[in-house]
């Protein structure tokens, strides 16, 4: 993807742009450089948007592939959105365990977690997951092994 494509997504994000949320989000000490305050709902409706730009021949994301689209945006760790609306780009079903191994490295919060977990790491692979990583060292993978269980029983 360009930067002229990504800033076309960027812009989808400001208009749903909360400031308030935005704001409690950098008081929190959140991790990210750039953060809209966009809620679940606002970035699921702006997924929808941008796979409709996927095949609209005016837009400038006009024939991308989506997989890529997704994973553009999911390596924008600075952008709390672009790590949000990722795992809901991501085809369902088609994640596999070597990319959901490298997504799990670069999780900045149990926020993105719970998303993840819940739009793409649940599918086809969850339970291969759970064993993966419910003894692992890393917290963050334990907290998503405890995240799928959940989702799974």
């Amino acid at each position: 993807m360009t930067p002229h494509q990504l800033s076309t997504i960027h812009k989808l994000f400001r208009s749903r742009q909360n400031v308030f949320t935005s704001s409690l989000l950098r008081q929190h000490g959140y991790v990210y450089k750039v953060a809209f305050g966009c809620s679940l709902p606002d970035i699921k409706e702006i997924a929808l948007m941008v796979k409709e730009m996927l095949a609209d021949m005016e837009s400038p994301l006009y024939g991308l592939d989506i997989t890529e689209v997704a994973e553009a945006l999911w390596a924008e760790d600075n952008i709390r959105e672009s790590k949000m609306i990722a795992p809901l780009l991501y085809p369902r079903g088609t994640m596999t365990i070597e990319t959901a191994e490298r997504w799990v490295q670069s999780i900045p919060t149990p926020e993105v977690a719970d998303v993840v977990c819940m739009y793409a790491f649940q599918y086809e692979i969850g339970k291969e997951l759970i064993s993966r990583w419910k003894d692992a060292e890393g917290k963050m993978l334990r907290y998503c092994a405890k995240s799928l269980e959940k989702r799974l029983s």
